[in-house]
């Protein structure tokens, strides 16, 4: 079959309302194409090379439709077409993360009717240094159901029902996202015209042979080490996830907890705990559900000596199932083969850690045994060519910027942290750039509209520090604001000490959806919350005002800020003095130099809020 369409032209799609959306594809060279959509054809030729395009008419919403594409004697037929609003979900983890994992948090999503009217197209994971692609290589529309949900971004999701609701038209996500990219990943090499160290780092990897002999050569050191695990491992080889291991030579540990605690301080290797509990008849031989938090860096779980789940990496939650039958009356014993990457092992605080089913629970924190299988040195550092500068914006940003959309939503920023100074700029870039490229028509607005989420926290509670990356990308993403039709979500608050990737994506859509509202829709709010405007000095105390205060501050307890003074840094009292105004004494202070307020990748003082729950967004300013 020589006729072929585009990817993102195909059944269940959602096309943007009032843009004129091109169709494209491929036949024989020269052939004519008839394309024929809601009873008006649409004529156009294929040039020497065997592609085409064509435009449609804008339309209006609504659906279902069907498109007939068609040439010599071969005919494409694409059904359930409906016109709406389609947004580009691009990003990292936070905003690849499947709704599948928030299925214990938001069950209620999943009951139907689900909305069949917000539908997912997934671009396929992939990267191409060589130039930007014309076309994606794959990929499939889905119309949103108990069955397909799962596997739906969780954020983009949130923020499609959102919108939904307060603008009932047929909504498209285009997730292009992938975790651990930073956002160079995502650029252009226009876009990177000022890292020229960047464009070069990417263009090595044109070069297949490069590819392949850095692929080969990080593939061969990691087997190796994992091989010497194996080999090495002494609970593999004397099997010690049987129930009749001995314990009485094992130490003592308490979990949840860092392994460090237990004088495995920078340890790398095998750790094998091992926990016996009672189950009381009532509940035994139930089918059993076993959460473990997360554990660093990889697990593999026995009960009763059977395997009953594992995981390869550090952050997906632990959480297995258990067979009918397999944990019995009386004593049980439970084995984990925790292999420790970098020094950093341990079971995550602070997360549920149990074993239950619908006749009770076990809790299982306190006193575990543990023993050592094996010690190493640290697992050589996993190499991915995809994060790699321009090698996912070729891949799978070039090919999707001419397909009309509403805006972009962009969840993206941890993986940046340790070159924190750079991302203002390069984030800036990207959004230019993105914009730069798009064709654009006469009916889509000059600057597309960019949404994007603020880091939330991340780490133990910690003091303001001027220097602390996760703020000064948090301030990046702030300044953005300054560029026209952008909008932001502020997470400070959304976030989990002791998780790089938080389930509450719902609230985190509801904010993205209020900047929607803002910057698309033209509705008045407060998104993205208190932004400071002015600071003023006025014998020895500062008036700080705020924007975006809606009916006024609030505060859960006694707010504060930090001033850095005399080279110190000292936490001050704050009040709420009017409804968009907070008041610092620092008379007290010698030669206060800069204010800080919130500015820690976990920031203790972020008391202060908006009357709507909005946080104070946090900032750094010097004192006048």
């Amino acid at each position: 079959m020589r006729l072929k369409v585009s990817p993102l032209i195909g059944s269940g799609m959602v096309l943007q309302e009032g843009a004129s959306v091109p169709i494209r594809g491929e036949s024989a060279p020269t052939e004519e194409i008839t394309v024929v959509f809601r009873s008006k054809t649409y004529r156009t030729r294929a040039d020497s090379g065997g592609k085409w395009q064509l435009f449609l008419d804008r339309q209006v919403s609504g659906g279902p439709y069907t498109l007939e594409i068609s040439a010599a004697e071969e005919k494409i037929v694409i059904s359930d077409i409906y016109i709406g609003d389609v947004w580009i979900c691009s990003g990292q983890s936070n905003m690849e993360m499947p709704m599948q994992r928030m299925k214990d948090n938001f069950p209620e999503e999943w009951e139907t009717p689900v909305n069949s009217l917000i539908r997912q197209f997934k671009v396929p994971q992939e990267w191409e240094f060589s130039g930007p692609r014309e076309d994606l290589r794959g990929g499939d529309w889905a119309a949103a159901s108990p069955e397909t949900l799962n596997d739906f971004s969780g954020t983009a999701w949130f923020f499609a029902q959102t919108l939904y609701k307060r603008h009932p038209v047929p909504i498209g996500l285009i997730n292009a996202a992938w975790g651990g990219t930073p956002v160079e990943a995502w650029m252009s090499r226009s876009a990177l015209a000022s890292f020229p160290e960047k464009i070069a780092l990417g263009k090595q990897f044109a070069d297949a042979a490069f590819c392949d002999a850095v692929i080969r050569k990080n593939t061969a050191v990691i087997k190796a080490w994992d091989d010497a695990l194996t080999v090495g491992d002494s609970g593999l080889a004397q099997a010690w996830h049987q129930p009749e291991t001995e314990l009485s030579s094992w130490d003592e540990i308490n979990l949840p907890g860092d392994f460090a605690e237990a004088g495995l301080t920078g340890f790398c290797g095998v750790v094998w705990l091992c926990r016996e509990f009672e189950v009381r008849e009532a509940i035994a031989r139930s089918e059993f559900r076993l959460w473990l938090g997360t554990i660093v860096d990889a697990d593999t779980v026995y009960i009763n000596g059977v395997e009953v789940g594992n995981t390869a990496y550090r952050y997906p939650p632990r959480k297995y199932s258990v067979p009918a039958g397999l944990i019995r009356k009386g004593r049980n014993r439970i084995v984990i083969r925790v292999i420790c990457c970098n020094g950093e092992g341990g079971v995550t605080r602070e997360k549920d850690f149990r074993l239950f089913s619908a006749n009770g629970r076990i809790d299982l924190d306190g006193m575990w045994n543990y023993r050592v299988g094996i010690k190493t040195g640290p697992r050589p550092e996993e190499f991915f060519i995809h994060r790699q500068p321009t090698g996912l914006f070729n891949a799978m940003i070039a090919p999707i910027l001419d397909y009309p959309c509403k805006g972009i939503a962009w969840y993206q920023g941890e993986s940046n942290g340790s070159n924190s100074a750079e991302y203002a700029t390069l984030f800036t870039a990207l959004i230019n750039d993105w914009r730069d490229k798009r064709q654009q028509t006469p009916q889509e607005p000059r600057d597309l509209p960019f949404l994007f989420v603020q880091l939330p926290i991340f780490g133990k509670p910690e003091e303001n520090n001027e220097s602390d990356s996760w703020a000064i990308v948090r301030h990046a993403q702030y300044s953005a604001l300054s560029l026209p039709a952008t909008g932001m979500a502020a997470a400070l608050d959304l976030g989990e000490w002791n998780d790089l990737h938080p389930l509450n994506k719902k609230d985190v859509g509801h904010r993205l959806a209020l900047a929607a509202e803002k910057v698309v829709f033209n509705q008045k709010n407060t998104s993205p919350g208190p932004l400071l405007r002015h600071v003023a000095h006025d014998q020895g105390r500062l008036r700080l005002t705020f924007d975006n205060c809606g009916e006024g501050l609030k505060a859960y307890q006694q707010p504060y800020v930090s001033v850095i003074a005399g080279g110190k840094t000292v936490c001050v009292p704050a009040d709420i003095e009017a409804p968009d105004c907070l008041l610092v004494d620092i008379s007290a202070l010698e030669n206060p130099q800069t204010l800080l307020y919130a500015w820690a990748a976990n920031p203790r003082d972020r008391q202060v809020y908006n009357a709507e729950g909005l946080p104070v967004i946090p900032f750094r300013v010097a004192i006048p």
